[in-house]
């Protein structure tokens, strides 16, 4: 089988998936669904970030390759459904990064890091984008991701009791305090993961208000 030229190569790709969906492929390729792929993708995510971390580059190339894989099979069975096409998904892509990218693109003009994410933040809520919980992430990361997302909106503030734990903050005593905290909750029969979960989507709900009730985004 000759190798994808690299002009070319995602839509080769989603190409051989097509044949291992079809009849004369893969029993198990054929039986997939955006469903049953989904843990998968998140495992391959986590491998992704593994790789970089060993800052090996053939091993994120590998593990890029395998993400790039999930890509073209969850297009082909978009396409498959009559959803949308790998020409959709590159469009859509392509002229959302440059509509959320007013700085570049456009006449606004800003090198500050927090400006630019505030204003990616509001042209997402523009679309219609909200501030949605992330349930199929890890609770720490999606708390993580939606106080990233938010801070423009609503912050939150540790207690005083919570400050009091640390001499310093580190990387090691923050580990320390989850560590304990965890205790507490086991302790208690309490799940730490639902437990934030449920905070995160708390938090997630107050910030969604206080954009609504600014009406301040420009047009």
């Amino acid at each position: 089988m000759m190798r994808p030229r690299s002009e070319d190569g995602l839509r080769r790709l989603v190409e051989l998936v097509a044949h291992l969906r079809s009849e004369r492929g893969c029993p198990w390729d054929r039986a997939q669904t955006h469903q049953s792929l989904k843990s998968l993708l998140i495992e391959e995510a986590y491998e992704t970030v593994a790789a970089i971390e060993s800052q090996d580059p053939k091993a994120l190339q590998d593990e890029l390759g395998d993400l790039l894989l999930h890509v073209a099979f969850h297009t082909q069975i978009a396409q498959e459904q009559g959803h949308f096409t790998l020409d959709d998904l590159i469009e859509g892509v392509y002229q959302k990064i440059v509509r959320r990218h007013p700085h570049v693109f456009g006449e606004e003009r800003t090198h500050e890091i927090e400006r630019i994410k505030g204003r990616w933040e509001e042209i997402k809520r523009r679309e219609g984008r909200k501030l949605t919980v992330l349930s199929a992430l890890p609770a720490l990361i999606e708390a993580r991701k939606l106080q990233e997302r938010a801070a423009h909106a609503l912050t939150v503030e540790p207690s005083s009791a919570v400050r009091a734990l640390f001499s310093a903050v580190s990387e090691e005593a923050l580990g320390q305090v989850l560590l304990e905290i965890v205790a507490v909750a086991r302790e208690h029969q309490i799940d730490p993961e639902l437990a934030l979960k449920k905070a995160t989507a708390r938090f997630a709900q107050q910030a969604e208000m206080e954009l609504e009730s600014r009406h301040d985004l420009p047009e």
